[in-house]
C-alpha cells in the first residue's frame, strides 16, 4: 500500500507540473518587441525615428519581415529583412515623414512582423505631429486619427488585456481592432462584442469600432485557467480513488453482528478482483482474549488456529481464487468473563507470496 501510496504522489506531481509549465509556457511571446522612441513629436515636414529591438524566444532560427505599411506617409525600415538565431537580439530603425498635408494631433502606423509570410506579432508607433501643414486635406486617413492605448496584466493562474481607442480626428472612425491570442488560451477566452479568426496555431479576436469625434471606446479580454485547474485537481482525485480500488488485488470486508444468545458473529468476506487466478491466498483473523470462539464455522473451517500473545489467530489458506470469485467465512465468539466496556475488535488480514515480495491488505470493520 505504501508503493501505490507513492505512486499515486509522484503521479500527482507530474500533473501539476506538467500543468504548471504549460501555463509558463504560453505566457512567453515567441517574438519579443521593445520600442525605443527616439524623436516621436515632429513638426507637419520633420522625420519621427525610432529604434526597435527584436529577441527570438523560439528555440529555432526565425527569418523575420517588416513590410512597409501602405499609406501616404514616408516610412523606411532598415533592415527590413533579417534572421534571428534562438535567444538573439537585433534592433531596427524606422523612419516616418508625414504626408505634405497633415492636420497636428497624434497618429498611430501600423507594422507588422511577419515569419514565413504569416503575421507573428504587429506594432503601433505613435507620431505627435505638433503643428499643421499650410495645406490641410478635406480627407484624412481616419486609422491616423486615433490614439491607442493597451494594457496587458498577467497574473497565474489569469491574464487580462484591454485596448482604449480615442477618436482625435474631425470625423466619425470606423475601423476593426485585433489582437491575437494562442489556440489554447481561446478555451479559456472570455469577452463580449467580439468575433474570432482562427490563423494556424494562434486566434485573431476583432472588435468592429464606430467612434464619434472627441470619443473613445474600450475593449477587453480576460483569461482564466482556474476552471481548468480545478479540473486537473477533480481527475486527480478520481484517478487516486480509482487507483486504489484497482490496483488492489483484493476486496476484504469484516462484519460484526451482535446476537441474541448473547454471541458475536463474524462475516469475513474477500474477492479476488482481478481477472487472473490467484494462489496461496491467506486469510488471518484475530480473536482477542477474554472472547473465546465457538467453533461452529459456515461454510469453511479454518485451516489452523493457533494461540498468540493475547489472541487467537485463525488461519484459512485458499490454494487458489478463481477470477472474480469471492468466499464467506463466518464464526460466533463469546466472552469467557463479563466485560466492562467495549471490547476491540481487530481487523482481518489477506496476505500473498508474489515472488520477493508479500502482499497484504486489512479489511474495513462494519459493526
Amino acid at each position: 500500500m505504501n508503493k501505490l501510496n507513492s505512486a499515486i504522489l509522484l503521479f500527482i506531481i507530474f500533473v501539476v507540473s506538467i500543468s504548471v509549465s504549460l501555463f509558463s509556457v504560453s505566457a512567453i511571446p515567441e517574438l519579443l518587441i521593445e520600442v525605443q522612441p527616439i524623436d516621436d513629436h515632429i513638426e507637419f515636414d520633420g522625420s519621427a525615428k525610432f529604434n526597435i529591438e527584436l529577441t527570438n524566444n523560439r528555440e529555432e532560427l526565425m527569418d523575420i519581415t517588416i513590410p512597409t505599411p501602405r499609406n501616404a506617409w514616408d516610412i523606411t525600415v532598415s533592415p527590413y529583412l533579417l534572421q534571428l538565431q534562438p535567444g538573439e537580439s537585433k534592433t531596427i530603425s524606422i523612419s516616418i515623414a508625414p504626408p505634405p498635408t497633415i492636420k497636428s494631433g497624434v497618429y498611430s502606423v501600423y507594422f507588422q512582423f511577419n515569419v514565413k509570410g504569416n503575421n507573428l506579432d504587429y506594432k503601433y508607433l505613435h507620431v505627435t505631429i505638433e503643428d499643421s501643414s499650410p495645406v490641410i486635406e478635406g480627407k484624412i486617413q481616419l486609422i491616423e486619427e486615433v490614439k491607442v492605448q493597451e494594457f496587458w496584466s498577467e497574473e497565474f493562474p489569469s491574464k487580462s488585456y484591454s485596448v482604449t481607442i480615442l477618436n482625435n480626428g474631425n470625423a466619425e472612425a470606423i475601423g476593426s481592432w485585433e489582437t491575437k491570442v494562442s489556440k489554447f488560451d481561446q478555451f479559456f477566452l472570455s469577452s463580449e462584442n467580439h468575433e474570432l479568426q482562427t490563423d494556424g496555431e494562434e486566434v485573431t479576436i476583432a472588435w468592429a469600432y464606430t467612434i464619434p469625434v472627441g470619443e473613445e471606446v474600450t475593449y477587453s479580454y480576460s483569461i482564466s485557467y482556474l476552471h481548468l485547474i480545478v479540473a486537473l485537481i477533480l481527475i486527480t482525485i478520481a484517478l487516486f480513488i480509482l487507483g486504489i480500488y484497482y490496483m488492489t488485488r483484493y476486496s476484504l470486508i469484516k462484519m460484526i453482528t451482535h446476537k441474541r444468545d448473547g454471541y458475536i458473529g463474524v462475516e469475513i468476506a474477500v474477492k479476488n478482483k482481478t481477472g487472473k487466478k490467484q494462489k496461496n491466498v491467506i486469510i488471518e483473523d484475530y480473536v482477542p482474549i477474554p472472547l473465546m470462539i465457538s467453533r461452529e464455522f459456515g461454510t469453511m473451517s479454518p485451516t489452523a488456529i493457533r494461540k498468540k500473545k493475547d489472541k487467537l489467530v485463525l488461519m484459512w489458506k485458499f490454494d487458489e481464487l478463481q477470477p472474480r470469485e469471492e468466499r464467506m467465512l463466518s464464526y460466533k465468539m463469546k466472552s469467557k468473563l463479563k466485560v466492562e466496556g467495549q471490547i476491540v475488535i481487530p481487523p482481518a488480514v489477506v496476505s500473498q507470496k508474489d515472488g520477493k515480495k508479500t502482499i497484504e491488505i486489512v479489511s474495513k470493520v462494519k459493526k
